[in-house]
């Protein structure tokens, strides 16, 4: 009896949530759809992305081939972005004065004028300034544009909505890394927080949130 019950159980929560990926994906992707810019066209040589919370300023030199190429600058005593993986796209670091901190895989690594650290996708890492210099990168970044853009949309929140430190982070970011940001937590295994972004979305989306807040759009207001 016990093991019927289980089984009927098991059966109805599946098609519960087959129901609920079906409808979800259904108004979340075909009634109501996000409504963005076109990214392929969206930044401008000159284009400044600034974040208050990790001192870090990127400005734009071009964009082609799918592709936002960036200077950046990280100010004095920059505690830098959360501990991060990517998933698709290698990062390559180079400075022209001062010494930057890198954490790669846990540990600490030191950059000087003429070195450079290559970080595979894949390694958790995380960029910060740990003396009294403005540091200045001699390489153009190439971000993918899709990575690019959600930035933007994610300094904008952290700066102004507490991302990062408000209980619908979690929500928010896995909500910008469905939709293409790239930007994973180190430590849960990258397959588990894809798959928790893809069930969760729309979800997401019926609770408000989304990956794209005209405020922070870079055309409109400076941030």
């Amino acid at each position: 009896m016990f093991k019927k019950i289980l089984k009927k159980t098991a059966m109805y929560s599946l098609i519960a949530f087959v129901a609920y990926l079906e409808i979800g994906y259904l108004l979340h992707a075909v009634i109501f759809p996000e409504k963005k810019p076109d990214i392929s066209t969206y930044f401008k040589p000159g284009d400044v992305f600034y974040s208050k919370t990790e001192k870090i300023k990127q400005t734009v030199v071009k964009q082609e081939n799918g592709f936002v190429y960036c200077s950046a600058s990280i100010e004095p005593f920059a505690p830098g972005p959360p501990e991060h993986i990517h998933a698709d796209f290698d990062e390559t670091f180079e400075i022209s004065n001062g010494e930057l901190s890198m954490l790669v895989n846990g540990e600490v690594k030191k950059i000087r004028p003429g070195q450079k650290l290559h970080v595979p996708k894949g390694t958790p890492h995380k960029p910060y300034n740990e003396t009294a210099d403005t540091i200045y990168t001699t390489n153009l970044v190439a971000f993918p544009e899709k990575f690019a853009f959600h930035l933007v949309q994610v300094y904008g929140l952290m700066d102004n909505e507490n991302l990062g430190r408000s209980p619908g982070t979690m929500l928010q970011m896995s909500l910008m890394n469905h939709v293409g940001f790239d930007s994973y937590r180190a430590g849960p295994p990258i397959f588990m927080q894809k798959t928790l972004g893809f069930v969760l979305a729309p979800a997401t989306r019926l609770l408000g949130y989304k990956s794209f807040y005209p405020a922070y759009d870079i055309r409109r207001k400076p941030i």
